[in-house]
């Protein structure tokens, strides 16, 4: 079973940012529930088999403000996929910090080595207004799979050094759906 969970504080946000996650899941028979960031269980946690995290809206950012919702992730010892403010929790759980960054639109990303099943060039579709600044804090958790392909150099790709915890800070849901079916073993 794979638990989505929403991050959007908008009910509207839901059709951007999860419904797309949610079709790809049913258009393959894989089973799932989604539930809120703020309604999260213990039993959630224990009877899930994967996670996938969601982005949200440019600006609604009050997940970050709830971050002790996401301790779990801690020690959380299945897979996860976090999506944009999904990887931005990721990350501030782990002790990295925001930084302002603008990207909006298409963009072209590099993968320095095999991530999800992909490597290599791939246009992705970004929609951020902060990324994880890329220090020896991120580096000290992650391996860093991708930046974007330009002067602001954001990171796009990071993995968990001791979990199988992906986050992508583009919105693989848009452009990128194999990725997903990847982290899904499908």
């Amino acid at each position: 079973m794979i638990l989505i969970i929403n991050i959007c504080k908008e009910e509207m946000h839901y059709f951007e940012f999860v419904k797309p996650i949610e079709d790809i899941l049913v258009k393959n028979e894989i089973p799932f529930y989604i539930k809120s960031y703020t309604k999260i269980t213990k039993k959630d946690l224990d009877t899930c088999h994967r996670i996938i995290i969601t982005g949200t809206s440019l600006k609604d950012n009050s997940y970050v403000k709830e971050l002790s919702k996401f301790n779990f992730l801690k020690t959380f010892n299945k897979p996860v996929l976090t999506i944009c403010g999904g990887m931005q929790l990721l990350c501030l759980v782990n002790g990295c910090k925001l930084v302002k960054g603008k990207e909006i639109g298409l963009h072209h990303i590099n993968f320095n080595s095999e991530y999800l099943g992909v490597a290599g060039d791939r246009e992705v579709y970004e929609l951020h207004n902060f990324c994880i600044k890329d220090d020896a804090t991120l580096k000290n958790y992650f391996n860093v799979y991708s930046k974007t392909n330009s002067k602001t150099d954001i990171v796009q790709a990071v993995k968990h050094k001791h979990f199988k915890h992906y986050g992508l800070l583009f919105h693989p849901e848009t452009r990128n759906k194999d990725m997903i079916m990847n982290f899904l073993g499908v």
